[in-house]
């Protein structure tokens, strides 16, 4: 009884980690070869329907990483992905 109890446990644990990998993926943009990334000004006319007022674009987890304020002036944190420019994760801060 106490190894099912116990395999049972692992095998929740173990279903924790994969969806907490999972979320991770999805923040995440592969390993593109930079070679085959979309340029910088590229990206640029790619979001620039978003009306957004671009801060800064860095390189995080494999993907383009976007400081931005919205048309309200909250700030924004956005990744795109580097080759195909769409969003892949975003964060919005009420700071």
């Amino acid at each position: 009884m106490k190894s099912l109890i116990l395999a049972t446990a692992t095998l929740a644990s173990v279903g924790f980690v994969t969806a907490a990998h999972a979320d991770d993926d999805r923040r995440r943009c592969g390993n593109v070869p930079i070679a085959d990334w979309m340029s910088e000004a590229d990206l640029r006319s790619k979001i620039a329907p978003l009306g957004l007022e671009i801060r800064d674009i860095d390189i995080d987890d494999g993907c383009y990483e976007v400081e931005a304020r919205n048309k309200d002036g909250r700030k924004m944190e956005i990744k795109f992905h580097p080759q195909s420019g769409e969003q892949v994760w975003i964060d919005d801060d009420d700071d």
